[in-house]
């Protein structure tokens, strides 16, 4: 009784997984390590860090499914 995804929507959906996931950690890395080379500490600036942690993610999410139709396309050649 279980619904089986199509190989083609689980390779999508591991691409904007994946995409989201890789993005999030670089957006909020990156914006933890200026907070402690402005001296802060990551935790004083936790909600800077998870709004553009979300906003990361989400351009990955949206990004993820391109990336990967264009490396099928060049694969393909």
């Amino acid at each position: 009784m279980g619904v089986r995804m199509k190989p083609e929507s689980k390779g999508v959906l591991k691409w904007t997984l994946w995409s989201a996931l890789l993005s999030f950690a670089a957006f909020a890395g990156v914006t933890a390590t200026q907070a402690v080379a402005e001296g802060g500490s990551p935790i004083e600036h936790w909600g800077v860090i998870v709004a553009l942690g979300v906003i990361g993610g989400t351009v990955g999410g949206l990004v993820g499914p391109m990336i990967r139709g264009i490396s099928l396309r060049f694969r393909k050649r």
